[in-house]
């Protein structure tokens, strides 16, 4: 990304359009590059979009609340990716797979313009200037402008509000300038390479200015009481029922800052928890659209076809892009206190480590579309990721000694803690039992859903818990769990795993600090390298997810963006 952000990407080309043209607009790819291809290119044949009609969509969960800046993860974006904008938003997929065939990511534009037209980066890389979008509307109707940009800074970094963006947007955040209506000024204590990328929508969305009181959470605090069902936002659609185990209606923004868009009316995200039921869901048209599918179902059409492209599926009528989905992982208590759990000795991480034999957890579980792994990204879907890095031998005799060594001769009792709603964690658990049990591991699986398991990851009582890692920079999870935080509940310890590594901390500031990719690359090896020497967490595989729809949704363009449901906006029904 260059100091002075001055790219045209395909939002921007769809904001000089107008209405009357947006059916030719959208039928081009959405990356610079595809522009001039599509430019040499026959003109297409014009295509008018139907106005209209309502979508369902299957989704495994829904946002814990409605509140975009205090939850993030995948279930969470679903829901954000249709109501929220940041200033930016990352490159989209088709992008992002280009920049990793170009010198492993290192070509890569890490974000593109959102709410902000274009920003300059001063002083060294502690100054950023955004310049806004006008004319931009909220969902009540307030105009976007740069008191809500910094309202969202600060609540965000108000630790009462528990944000999920909270260390990756506000570490280094110092002071906050509001020039005019329509530029933003952050001035930051050091430089650093993540800020750009922390300022988009899936980290920061941007809500209007004391949209809730301070120090509340919607949908969390019992005195807030807000007549709508979420927080307005600028995005295509706003919220207006949320069921938090059942569905979310969403209707277009008729305001929305793109002429003409979007074609729906409404989008339904029915809660179908178990990926089995929504692809039979799918595949028969009782919903429109599936974000999880049954991996053997997946496994099976996709025999001899190629992953991450769209595939159209005849027989059954259905589109299908294959995705890289977030490396699941096993993460580790080592705090000194909390949850009494054995894992804050080194030694008792490493044997847990030794009992995992990763590659036949993901042939086992998952087959063709599991990808056994050791560290937080995977090199063939992120350029945070390394092709030269594996994971540690399965070797039993290893861990019996090193439980020995640990003061646990005769083997150790542990929990492992999962949700078994999602991943396969419950069979996940039971293979490990059995790998780990000749080690000495009595390991006892206690499955919870939803608020129990978030609360036992929150307050660190577990020993052992499934969760994932990955994201779009070593900002996001490496940075959030490995270093330590002075602010409550960590108080000097890093958030959900509870360590205390000076070196871990000095090598992760480094990361923070970096600007050039590759050199910031390099800092971060280290930091995997020693993640995995202390045994931390335990990352295990990669597995392939996918998106399926049905062929009543037409002009549906995944690859144009940086999440599939994003691509929903320019998509319209053909019933």
């Amino acid at each position: 990304m260059g100091k002075n952000q001055k790219e045209l990407t395909r939002r921007n080309f769809l904001e000089l359009v107008a209405a009357g043209a947006a059916g030719a607009a959208v039928s081009g790819l959405g990356v610079p590059s595809a522009f001039s291809a599509a430019a040499k290119a026959a003109p297409a044949k014009a295509v008018i979009p139907k106005r209209g009609g309502t979508l369902k969509a299957g989704v495994g969960f829904l946002i814990q609340t409605p509140d975009p800046q205090r939850y993030g993860g995948g279930w969470a974006r679903i829901h954000m990716s249709f109501i929220y904008e940041g200033l930016t938003t990352p490159t989209s997929l088709a992008e992002r797979e280009l920049a990793l065939k170009k010198k492993g990511g290192a070509a890569l534009t890490d974000v593109q313009p959102m709410l902000a037209t274009n920003w300059q980066i001063e002083k060294g890389g502690t100054r950023y200037v955004f310049h806004l979008k006008k004319g931009v509307k909220f969902h009540n109707g307030k105009e976007f402008d740069s008191g809500d940009v910094e309202w969202s800074w600060k609540r965000i970094q108000d630790p009462a509000h528990r944000s999920h963006a909270r260390k990756f947007l506000t570490l280094f955040l110092k002071s906050i300038e509001t020039p005019d209506k329509y530029t933003v000024v952050a001035n930051l204590t050091q430089p650093y390479g993540g800020f750009l990328m922390a300022n988009s929508w899936p980290h920061t969305p941007i809500l209007p200015k004391d949209c809730m009181p301070k120090g509340a959470i919607w949908g969390e605090t019992p005195t807030f009481k807000p007549a709508a069902a979420g927080p307005p936002g600028t995005g295509p659609f706003k919220l207006v029922s949320f069921q938090q185990k059942a569905e979310a209606v969403l209707e277009a923004h008729r305001e929305y800052r793109i002429p003409g868009l979007p074609y729906l009316d409404r989008v339904i995200l029915k809660v179908i928890s178990e990926p089995g039921p929504q692809t039979m869901a799918v595949r028969a048209g009782d919903i429109d659209y599936a974000s999880q599918v049954d991996d053997q179902w997946v496994s099976q059409v996709m025999a001899g076809k190629d992953f991450f492209k769209v595939q159209n599926l005849e027989k059954e009528g259905l589109g299908v892009l294959t995705t890289a989905g977030l490396p699941f992982n096993i993460l580790l208590n080592s705090h000194p206190e909390k949850g009494n759990s054995p894992f804050k000795d080194e030694r008792v991480r490493k044997a847990m480590d030794h009992c995992l034999d990763r590659a036949k957890i993901a042939s086992t579980l998952w087959g063709r579309l599991g990808i056994a792994i050791g560290q937080g990204f995977d090199p063939k879907d992120s350029p945070w990721g390394f092709e030269d890095i594996g994971y540690s031998e399965y070797n039993i005799p290893k861990a019996k000694q090193l439980l020995k060594e640990a003061g646990y001769p005769n083997g150790v009792d542990i929990t492992f803690s999962i949700d078994p709603a999602w991943g396969k964690q419950d069979l996940l658990a039971q293979v490990v039992q059995q790998m780990a049990r000749p080690a000495g591991f009595r390991i006892k699986i206690m499955p919870e859903l939803g608020v129990q398991y978030w609360n036992r990851l929150r307050t660190m009582e577990y020993h052992m818990l499934h969760f994932h890692l990955g994201g779009e920079d070593p900002m996001g999870f490496y940075y959030g769990y490995l270093h330590t935080d002075p602010v409550d509940p960590w108080k000097g310890r890093s958030p959900v795993l509870g360590i205390k590594d000076p070196e871990m901390d000095k090598l992760l500031d480094e990361v923070a600090a970096e600007d050039n990719f590759a050199k910031r690359k390099q800092l971060f090896k280290k930091v995997v390298l020693l993640s995995q020497e202390k045994a931390y967490w335990l990352p295990y595989v990669s597995v392939v997810g996918a998106k399926v729809w049905t062929r009543k949704l037409k002009n549906f363009k995944p690859l144009n963006y940086f999440t599939a449901e994003a691509a929903l906006v320019e998509a319209w029904l053909d019933v």
